[in-house]
């Protein structure tokens, strides 16, 4: 996964997922990276694994169980990336620590190189073999909290692109081995 994407640069690796979470969700591939245009940051979690076991555990469950609380429920946003709408949940999150401010998550699956965030991902993807899941945690803007920062958009554009580009080589490697 590249370390530049656009304007924005790995800055750092991100706190890595345990084994016993790695395990849990079926991940088979992960990236935890922190990113920076220069002026803004952003961590993503982008990872690929087992469809069963990645969707049963969605960042409102997770961010829940640690103490966290909503600022509002999620909501669905889209985004044009090329002429492909691509689908994600957004959920504003108050950290249970008073040393961090609030945040927003960002999330959805991709399958076949296109993200939806669908309000209950059992229902969209099962029986899939496997399946990508996005997250990317920002900061929060309060008078926008069911939206992506804007300063965030490039970014998830670019992942967008580089997912799309990596599942069209996949399938292209596919269709040429029949």
């Amino acid at each position: 996964f590249p370390k530049e994407i656009g304007e924005w640069k790995s800055v750092q690796d991100a706190q890595p997922m345990i084994d016993s979470t790695i395990a849990e969700l079926g991940v088979t591939e992960h990236i935890s990276r922190i990113y920076s245009n220069g002026t803004d940051t952003v961590r993503l979690l982008l990872m690929a694994g087992k469809t069963a076991r990645l969707i049963r555990h969605t960042p409102n469950i997770c961010y829940a169980s640690t103490g966290n609380t909503f600022l509002k429920d999620p909501t669905t946003v889209t985004m044009d990336v090329d002429g492909t709408t691509q689908e994600f949940q957004v959920l504003p999150i108050r950290p249970s620590s008073e040393l961090t401010g609030d945040f927003v998550v960002v999330y959805g699956f991709a399958h076949a190189g296109v993200f939806k965030g669908p309000s209950n991902p059992r229902f969209v993807y099962h029986g899939l073999p496997s399946l990508e899941k996005i997250q990317v945690v920002c900061n929060c803007d309060p008078d926008k909290l069911g939206e992506i920062p804007e300063y965030a958009k490039s970014f998830i554009e670019g992942v967008c692109r580089y997912v799309q580009k990596a599942q069209g080589r996949k399938q292209e490697m596919v269709n040429s081995k029949w």
